[in-house]
């Protein structure tokens, strides 16, 4: 199928009938909106040097009616389809039919991209499909790597085609998790002419073989071990269990370790191996998972390092994008239950301190690019406070509409204070979005998946970046498991050990035997 669609001179994109007889003007403001931004691309040379949208000389349409043109089009069940990336990552050109209208392909996603980079387009556009869009783009579709593409035809689509490293088949599962398939056994086989798996033309020389007399469980935990074999960074195949609302995985009836694919996509990934993260330290080669086929768990060496003792609500998606922080603020909030509970903390005596490192857990240490924020302390000081003036003045000018908007803003970079205290939001939602808050019994504060409980132990495992949260396994009714059986709850940010600070550390906690501190095997079951 794949040898279809990387030959065809064109792919058709077919979207349906144009019900509303609205495509041929929506075609229209997707194509002239880009030929203003790509103006400034290629006169700025950069998507981020480009100042601030000036949008009171009607540069880019503000009608959010005319916009909602373009949120349908991106809405149609096309877009949601797990088979469909693959044939538009191996096409060659590719051309958008709905009903009588046709509009090159690379033009909705040069304008997706623009809107991804741009946190000042994304207010004026809104629309959610340009993060999905985006992130498919450099996760998958860049990864193909065929040369004649529909990826050189626009500039900055042509600037970003770049294959980052070699995109392994759990990062191409990771990131197409969003998507659709009737059959939950293709969220694998619908990529396997992917270089991940295809090492050449002919059937024989692929890795991953579509085989549909097998179980979908057997397929996963095929893939699960491919991935702690092959993979440059094994771990990540455990950084990406994502377990449902009361998931078969979390009481026993499979491993806890293998990720579901079929489970659907719940938050963002935090362990991706191109972050700065090495909270089991500088070598990945050191990671080892020795898997018992016939048991179906997972021995690793690793960590215990404490016991989660207080756990915040679940933040959702609506909570946490900037319009609704401004009615609700849930990040805020929850510092001020924090300052009135008063647990404990290791980040220092004062409130300022101890806010400075809550800031820092709820991006998950990052910065505006992705970087260690805490490596330019000052800075993320100034952005956090800015992310707090504008909420405010926001919330004020709601009710207040001559309220005057603090004078805060300053030149950084090409970028204004603003457009970075907004990213910092953005970056809140990437990582709260379907994650708890939480505080272990040394003080470390953390942000983990939503099925975790207190109780729950975080531990880090030898050579993965990101620590993991794990949960003791009961007894087993007839062979019992020893005390170094585990489930897997998820990955994790734990301020103050992404970096290793922790590794070795033997300390005696309150809660903690000094023994758990120790280096040990621990089995995921």
């Amino acid at each position: 199928m794949g040898d279809i669609y990387a030959n065809a001179q064109r792919v058709l994109v077919w979207i349906g009938e144009d019900c509303n007889n609205e495509a041929a003007e929506c075609f229209e403001l997707v194509e002239k909106t880009n030929v203003y931004l790509t103006g400034k691309f290629l006169q700025y040379q950069s998507v981020d040097n480009i100042p601030p949208i000036p949008y009171h000389d009607r540069s880019i349409n503000l009608d959010t009616k005319k916009w909602d043109m373009v949120r349908r089009l991106t809405d149609s069940e096309w877009f949601d389809r797990v088979w469909v990336l693959q044939e538009i990552g191996l096409a060659r050109s590719a051309m958008i039919c709905y009903g009588k209208a046709t509009m090159a392909w690379s033009q909705l996603v040069e304008l997706m991209l623009f809107i991804s980079y741009r946190t000042d387009l994304t207010l004026a556009v809104n629309n959610s499909k340009a993060a999905p869009i985006w992130e498919v783009f450099e996760d998958v579709w860049c990864s193909f790597g065929n040369k004649v593409t529909w990826r050189n035809e626009l500039p900055l689509t042509r600037s970003l085609n770049k294959v980052s490293g070699h995109q392994t088949l759990i990062d191409i599962l990771a990131a197409t998790r969003p998507y659709k398939a009737t059959d939950q056994r293709d969220r694998v086989y619908a990529f396997i002419s992917h270089p991940s798996v295809a090492n050449g033309t002919r059937r024989d020389d692929r890795t991953i073989i579509a085989d549909y007399s097998k179980s979908l469980d057997s397929i996963y935990l095929e893939i699960a071990i491919h991935g702690l074999e092959t993979d440059k960074n094994p771990w990540t195949v455990l950084s990406t269990v994502d377990h449902k609302p009361n998931s078969p995985s979390l009481s026993g009836q499979r491993p806890s370790w293998v990720p579901r694919w079929d489970e659907g996509w719940y938050r963002y990934w935090l362990g991706y191996p191109s972050m700065w993260y090495r909270a089991g330290g500088n070598s990945t080669g050191s990671f080892n998972a020795r898997v018992n086929e016939t048991e179906a768990t997972l021995q690793i060496q690793g960590t215990i390092l404490d016991v989660i003792i207080w756990i915040s609500r679940t933040f959702a998606w609506d909570n946490l994008e900037l319009e609704h922080q401004v009615i609700e603020a849930p990040v805020q909030n929850l510092w001020q239950q924090l300052e009135q509970q008063g647990l404990g903390t290791l980040y220092g005596q004062s409130s300022q301190d101890c806010e400075y490192a809550f800031s820092l857990t709820v991006v998950a240490g990052r910065a505006v690019d992705d970087g260690p924020a805490e490596d330019n302390p000052d800075l993320h000081r100034s952005i956090y406070q800015e992310y707090k003036n504008l909420l405010n003045w926001r919330k004020r000018s709601s009710n207040e509409p001559t309220a005057k908007r603090p004078e805060m803003r300053r030149q950084m970079s090409g970028e204004t204070l603003e457009m970075n205290a907004r990213t910092y939001a953005r970056n809140q939602l990437r990582s709260l979005f379907n994650r708890r808050f939480f505080i272990t019994s040394r003080g470390y504060y953390g942000i983990g998946h939503r099925s975790l409980e207190a109780g729950d132990l975080s531990a880090v495992f030898k050579g993965a970046n990101v620590p993991f949260v794990l949960r003791k396994a009961p007894p087993h009714k007839q062979i019992g498991h020893a005390s170094d059986h585990y489930r897997l709850i998820g990955e994790s940010y734990i301020h103050g050990i992404m970096r290793g600070e922790r590794l070795g550390e033997r300390d005696d906690g309150p809660h903690i035997r000094r023994s758990v501190f120790a280096e040990e095997t621990i089995t995921l079951i």
